[in-house]
């Protein structure tokens, strides 16, 4: 049961990544920056932080390589190996401390950092992509992990309760 919700919500999610995700962001902030939502990111950064490392470098994996198939297409791989490598650091990191929703933020941040980076330095290495790195940062990376956090911090009570409920935990309403 838990392995089936779990894929049923980020493919729930991976499908409003591509769909509703164009419609929420306002086309004028396409214009100066490009904003990338990443909601199947931060939901597998979740699973790594609140289930474990591995499940989320296999969620990882899966959804990475689902990404490279459907949506992007220079090469197939930079999204799975991104998005397995980022969960599995983060859930790595997030292992040693278990802290409350600003630190559960802050992991989130780093792991959309990883991946962020991660692409571009891939993306860099085989030409794919020619531009420079502080324009890649200012315009790109920042406000996609600024845009991923606002969304991490709207979903992080459904999916902490989401998380709860499968492992059968009842929290207390101060919690």
């Amino acid at each position: 049961m838990q392995r089936n919700g779990l894929a049923l919500t980020a493919f729930v999610l991976f499908l409003l990544e591509g769909t509703l995700a164009k419609w929420i962001i306002p086309a004028s902030w396409q214009t100066d920056v490009v904003v990338a939502p990443h909601l199947v990111l931060v939901f597998i950064l979740y699973i790594s932080i609140f289930i474990g490392r591995r499940q989320g470098l296999f969620y990882g994996l899966g959804f990475g390589l689902l990404h490279d198939i459907v949506y992007y297409g220079p090469m197939i791989g930079p999204y799975t190996l991104t998005m397995a490598a980022s969960a599995y650091l983060t859930g790595l990191i997030a292992s040693r401390s278990r802290g409350q929703i600003l630190t559960t933020l802050f992991f989130v941040v780093v792991g959309n950092l990883v991946f962020e980076w991660m692409i571009y330095g891939i993306y860099r290495v085989y030409q794919v992509t020619h531009t420079d790195v502080e324009w890649v940062f200012s315009r790109l990376i920042l406000p996609s992990v600024l845009f991923n956090l606002l969304f991490s911090l709207a979903v992080y009570i459904p999916v902490r309760r989401l998380f709860d409920w499968l492992h059968g935990i009842k929290r207390d309403a101060t919690q």
